[in-house]
């Protein structure tokens, strides 16, 4: 007696997976998006350069004689932008080892893929901004966007963080041309999220003043060996389908069949 198998977990991401999640609309439309990060650097400007400028005493009461809102609002800002990186990483990695597919559902987690995306460049790019108002630092419109300009702190370190964030864009904005794109474009693009998590782990490690402090040390070690494990599965899997088209090969649905 033939039973009906059991849909098998961990088999390789392919073209027909690709078609289905091609058809999911982005949580955010682009329009909304970009008006986002204009909303999000006309705020920033503004405070930074205007509120000083023409209501001192509302500053001062703000930020204090010593002013560190804008380093600390920099701080919060990256370590807020790192998390929902992993979480897309994350996603993104259960989606293709298929994983997803028993919690939260396919289509749900590349809504949750595309929204962590999109809400951690959203915040990627404020902390950047926010900088320009740091004193201490003093970082310059140039410097805010040249990689390794920052002479007066840590360049390198900063750097690959200003690489990993424009390496991040292609990215993002293949969210909305997924299926002009096609598969194999599509997910070249997407070994690019390999790259900009990676990068943007040293920046964090080594361009951050706090590293060394104990939960953010953890943070920054667990949620980098779960990346590591689930790509891990992600290479497996794809061994796993390489031999499972080898001729003459069954699966294990095939041959549970018999």
């Amino acid at each position: 007696m033939s039973k009906t198998p059991a849909p098998e977990l961990f088999m390789p991401f392919d073209d027909t997976d690709h078609d289905e999640y091609a058809s999911v609309e982005p949580v955010v439309p682009l329009a909304a998006f970009l008006l986002g990060l204009l909303a999000i650097l006309v705020g920033a400007l503004a405070a930074i350069f205007l509120l000083p400028e023409f209501l001192p005493g509302v500053t001062l009461s703000l930020l204090g004689p010593k002013p560190q809102a804008c380093w600390l609002l920099a701080r919060s800002s990256g370590i807020v932008a790192y998390l929902l990186l992993f979480m897309s990483v994350a996603l993104g990695l259960l989606i293709t080892n298929k994983m997803a597919r028993v919690w939260p559902g396919g289509p749900t987690a590349v809504d949750l893929h595309q929204f962590t995306s999109l809400l951690g460049f959203a915040f990627a790019f404020f902390h950047a901004l926010v900088l320009l108002g740091d004193r201490y630092i003093s970082f310059t419109f140039l410097q805010i966007l040249v990689p390794f300009a920052s002479v007066n702190y840590r360049p390198f370190w900063v750097g690959l963080g200003q690489i990993a964030f424009y390496l991040a864009i292609p990215v993002l904005f293949s969210f909305y041309v997924r299926k002009q794109l096609g598969f194999k474009l599509w997910r070249g693009l997407h070994y690019g999220a390999f790259v900009v998590y990676s990068l943007l782990t040293i920046h964090a490690l080594l361009a951050g003043t706090d590293t060394t402090a104990p939960i953010l040390l953890g943070i920054y070690v667990v949620t980098g060996a779960l990346v590591c494990f689930l790509t891990l599965v992600r290479i497996l899997s794809q061994v796993s389908g390489r031999k499972s088209h080898v001729p003459g090969h069954r699966s294990k649905a095939e041959v549970s069949e018999h």
